[in-house]
């Protein structure tokens, strides 16, 4: 038996109770509950076939059929859960794909400790990969909508908004759609950066895609994935520079500079004293004239740019 046959064998049994199809949200909540504390009770009947008290001296033994048949139930409740939502199998087997990606990679990333390298922290979206050429190819794809490359706006709002949309809704549109994953990879940056890893620099990848959003997190991991970047540590946070202040890097002053295409995070960064190199883009020209800024055009330049930051 498949997994998409265990999917299949729940939800006929699911249908002689209730048809997802049928029901409202609401309604699906309240079954949701009640399949939850079902499902909670034979966890704790599961966890009743070993000696799970460890104040008791004697031990009884070991129960294995319970443990099987008990799980069995346990996984049922979960299928019957997955059924209710319209999940499908496939999605299922993606998703675990997915946590399965991040959990190895969380492990490797905590596994390796900072000692001391000096540190570079990169942002990826059009510092590392062209999101927004991909996203305004997306929308022209998707909604018609003929974006300026060249706009002063990040988000191509304007045009957006022209259309008759809300530009939240419709990058939101753009991450359920799973397009993160299709980002197009800035080869040369990439060897770049790998170069920089290679000579012993720390590479913190720190993004402000918010990470609340999970298909965003996991489809960040898979296109780091198969990107061929080499780095230390991935984080998320929308306020750049005050996750910076919270770091061993900052305490022990050993951030080389931060590389980053945003208006705002790069005017923190160079307003605090992080040295700032900025890929030059049509919506962050203002920053040229900053403090602690240096602009530069492609991955040689921005080479460059750390190396002679690196010497100072």
């Amino acid at each position: 038996m498949t997994l998409e046959d265990m999917f299949r064998c729940q939800s006929d049994f699911n249908k002689l109770f209730f048809d997802s199809g049928d029901l409202a949200d609401l309604e699906k909540e309240e079954i949701t509950k009640s399949l939850t504390l079902a499902l909670h009770t034979e966890v704790s009947e599961l966890i009743s076939a070993i000696n799970f008290k460890d104040h008791r001296q004697s031990r009884s033994q070991i129960d294995k059929e319970k443990i099987l048949y008990e799980s069995i139930d346990v996984f049922r409740y979960l299928l019957a859960i997955l059924n209710l939502w319209d999940v499908r199998s496939e999605q299922f087997i993606s998703a675990f794909d997915d946590k399965d990606l991040f959990l190895h990679t969380r492990h490797q990333m905590e596994s390796v400790k900072w000692t001391g390298q000096p540190v570079l922290i990169f942002d990826l979206d059009d510092v590392i990969c062209e999101f927004r050429e991909t996203f305004i190819n997306w929308l022209k794809l998707t909604h018609d909508i003929d974006a300026d490359i060249n706009s002063t706006e990040y988000y191509t709002t304007a045009e957006v908004k022209e259309a008759g949309l809300n530009p939240e809704a419709v990058f939101e549109e753009f991450v359920a759609n799973r397009q993160l994953r299709n980002i197009k990879p800035d080869k040369e940056i990439i060897e770049a950066v790998n170069k920089l890893h290679d000579e012993g620099y720390w590479i913190q990848i720190l993004t402000a895609r918010p990470d609340d959003s999970l298909v965003c997190k996991y489809d960040t991991f898979q296109w780091l994935k198969k990107s061929g970047l080499k780095y230390h540590r991935v984080d998320f946070s929308p306020e750049k520079y005050r996750w910076l202040t919270k770091t061993d890097y900052y305490t022990n002053e050993k951030i080389v500079c931060a590389i980053d295409d945003s208006a705002k995070h790069s005017a923190e960064y160079a307003k605090h004293s992080v040295k700032t190199c900025v890929p030059c883009k049509s919506y962050n020209t203002e920053l040229s004239d900053l403090e602690n800024v240096t602009m530069y055009k492609n991955a040689k330049e921005l080479i460059s740019c750390i190396k002679n930051i690196s010497s100072l």
